[in-house]
């Protein structure tokens, strides 16, 4: 049974990596980010993000043509083990165009989410 509770933790970002628990939403905030369609450039440090994310209340807040992002700070409530989720994504028409995600499990991301008021 462990076995499959792996395989099925891949496809699902609220699962714990370690224990396969689901885990809780902490933290959750939408940013902006300074770049716009066609000038995507994909960046996996965590420092660009926390020097150029701008926090915006809702989509619409968007500059048209910019990029989003969405970040998702998660705890799991069996073990401790905490997770950062980035959702970038170009907003188009209503509908979010996803671009890539990316997962920062190693508290890279604790100081930009303790700095922010973000919401759950």
């Amino acid at each position: 049974m462990g076995l499959f509770r792996k395989a099925r933790a891949v496809f699902h970002d609220d699962w714990c990596s370690r224990c396969q628990a689901v885990m809780d939403v902490t933290f959750k905030q939408l940013y902006a980010l300074p770049m716009t369609v066609g000038h995507y450039v994909s960046h996996k440090e965590p420092e660009y993000y926390k020097t150029h994310l701008s926090p915006v209340a809702r989509k619409a807040d968007i500059p048209t043509g910019g990029y989003a992002c969405g970040v998702h700070a998660y705890r799991c409530p069996e073990c401790g083990h905490r997770a950062v989720k980035l959702s970038i994504f170009l907003p188009v028409r209503g509908a979010e165009k996803p671009e890539e995600a990316l997962y920062f499990e190693n508290g890279e991301m604790d100081d930009l989410i303790h700095s922010s008021g973000g919401s759950i």
